[in-house]
């Protein structure tokens, strides 16, 4: 049969294409600015440059100082200089700060399009050692930081009729408890709020064009993963405990920091577009036992 374009069906068909934008219109990011906070180093950074190389500026945001320099002279070495990123020193949690945050932002490129969470402390103690301002200073962080930040940033959205990407990281932690015997209920608790949070974040933002999702990894080799310790003033024993856990081999490989990056790059670009309150879980497989290999089992500890 010849194709014929007054049939209905093709008509349809070329309706269809006529509407699609191009792949490099839906994933890129060009002309947009994004916050990113933890946005100086980590799986943040990273982040961080995959939104530039994507055309966003960005504005890092963390409350340490001292990574101002590393960051900014890093991506500056490739090519992303003032005019494209900055650093802002701010703490999630002191709302004075992210109102300072989204003023220099705006001020600095004029519109406030992307956010990304990357935030977070974490310890190691069992629950039963955990002291109370431990667990509230995690939650405080990477719960009530995130609260914070997409209420602010939210406002902003609003009031400029900003139609924005929200990509909240949270963990597989949430429901997937490490290290072996455990160590990290405040962290666990405090990203498992940042899943509920994340939907009913969606739920509210929605009608005003504004997409939130969380994006939930497994462990990955951030210097911040090598400098987070047990809690100061546990027994030696219980230190032992906790390190032999966490040093326990792992049953697959640990996924780089690009690899989860990438994930939250895509969170944040009109290729999404169709996708809002969900949690996107860019762990390996480690969620559903998925392992590359497997080693040797014995007892641990040994009985």
């Amino acid at each position: 049969m010849a194709y014929d374009i007054t049939t209905p069906a093709a008509q349809m068909l070329m309706g269809d294409l006529n509407d699609m934008p191009s792949l490099e219109d839906v994933f890129f990011v060009k002309g947009k600015t994004a916050i990113v906070t933890g946005g100086s180093s980590g799986l943040g950074f990273n982040v961080t440059a995959r939104l530039l190389q994507g055309g966003a500026n960005v504005v890092m945001a963390s409350f340490n100082p001292a990574e101002e320099n590393n960051a900014c002279g890093v991506l500056e070495a490739k090519g992303f200089g003032p005019d494209r990123v900055r650093f802002f020193q701010a703490n999630v949690t002191n709302e004075d700060d992210l109102e300072a945050l989204i003023k220099f932002t705006d001020e600095t490129f004029g519109s406030i399009d992307i956010l990304v969470t990357c935030a977070a402390v974490w310890s190691y103690a069992q629950i039963y050692n955990l002291p109370k301002a431990e667990f509230e200073k995690a939650v405080g962080v990477n719960l009530t930081g995130t609260f914070l930040t997409v209420k602010h940033v939210s406002k902003y959205m609003i009031d400029h009729e900003i139609e924005g990407k929200m990509c909240l990281v949270s963990s597989n932690c949430a429901w997937l408890p490490y290290p072996t015997f455990g160590g990290y209920a405040h962290y666990a608790a405090s990203k498992g709020g940042v899943v509920s949070l994340t939907i009913e974040a969606a739920k509210e933002l929605k009608r005003y064009g504004i997409r939130v999702n969380t994006v939930a990894p497994g462990g990955m080799a951030t210097e911040g993963a090598t400098k987070n310790l047990v809690i100061d003033g546990l027994s030696e024993e219980d230190e032992d405990e906790l390190y032999d856990g966490i040093s326990t081999p792992q049953l697959d490989e640990i996924k780089s920091v690009d690899s989860v990056a990438r994930v939250v790059y895509a969170m944040c670009t009109d290729f999404t577009d169709g996708i809002t309150g969900e949690k996107i879980v860019p762990d390996n497989g480690m969620t559903h036992n998925i392992l590359k290999y497997q080693p040797e089992i014995s007892q641990f500890p040994e009985d």
